[in-house]
């Protein structure tokens, strides 16, 4: 069955359809629902794409985007100008349509067209295993959708609660902890403090001079500037915890403002995450790129 806080966003004459159409389902085997003008509607998740008889008009969308934004768009205008709404539970909207730019940056976006409903699934326990290979910095590579913002949430989390460490995250997506009304929606410990919707270079300086935290946790890097900023948090006495895409780490050394991160060894553990048929396979490596540990 989906849950409940999906369910009271969507437009009235879809709700009916979509609990008849997943009363046989778990919760984890919806990724998203694709809600697109004069377009059916879409299931994904893990027995693929599913598309709904019922297809939805201009009138559907804003009433969906009311049940979102509670009646009060304008109240989530700073969100809508990165492209999405998080509501509660931690379930993030996507949004597409009319975009409203001045001086070359997003206002607003208007006249919806699209929704991307992308439902919260945290795994709780899933870094138990490896919690021992990995130690000082950490780095998780993997392409886009194998699970390295899941492992990077439950890695922060066995962090600030298991080994009783202080954590600050840089949620600049609000996908690592997924606040809502500035409160986290996954379970990130006892120990932990957010900044969401935050630039990764400038929260990963807030955090260090303002909370004192063992481990930073930031997600995708990927530009110069974020790399040199996680050259400034190590110098400030700070452990990294990160993701970046990539398909491996022979890839990201072919890339020539990432292929410092490995010729100046700043992170202790590079966990890589790969596909391998119709699984996926994880390799864990130290500092010299050595492996230690592959599941």
């Amino acid at each position: 069955m989906i849950k409940q806080e999906i369910i009271t966003i969507l437009p009235l004459k879809l709700r009916e359809v979509i609990c008849e159409y997943t009363n046989s389902f778990s919760e984890d085997d919806i990724e998203e629902i694709r809600l697109r003008c004069n377009r059916p509607v879409l299931l994904i998740g893990g027995k693929g794409e599913t598309e709904l008889n019922t297809i939805l008009g201009e009138k559907d969308l804003r009433e969906a985007m009311e049940y979102i934004s509670g009646y009060s768009l304008y109240a989530y205008e700073e969100q809508l100008k990165e492209g999405f709404i998080t509501i509660r539970g931690g379930h993030r909207i996507g949004v597409a349509g009319r975009v409203v730019a001045e001086n070359e940056k997003v206002k607003t976006i208007k006249n919806i067209s699209s929704l991307n409903i992308r439902i919260s699934h945290e795994v709780l326990g899933c870094s138990d295993e490896i919690i021992k290979y990995i130690n000082g910095n950490i780095l998780i590579i993997s392409p886009p959708r194998m699970g390295k913002t899941t492992l990077l949430r439950d890695i922060l989390r066995n962090i600030s609660e298991t080994e009783g460490q202080s954590v600050g995250i840089v949620d600049e997506r609000s996908e690592i902890a997924a606040c809502y009304m500035g409160i986290p929606q996954n379970n990130l410990g006892p120990r932990c403090d957010v900044l969401d919707c935050c630039p990764k270079t400038i929260g990963m300086m807030l955090l260090l001079r303002s909370m004192s935290p063992t481990y930073i946790g930031v997600d995708e890097l990927g530009t110069k500037d974020d790399i040199d900023s996680i050259k400034q948090v190590i110098k400030g006495g700070a452990y990294v915890a990160a993701t970046i895409h990539g398909e491996s780490i022979d890839d990201l050394m072919k890339k020539k403002h990432l292929k410092e991160i490995f010729e100046l060894k700043l992170f202790d553990t590079y966990i890589e995450i790969s596909k391998k048929g119709l699984k996926r396979s994880m390799a864990i490596y130290n500092k010299a790129l050595e492996r230690v540990e592959e599941t």
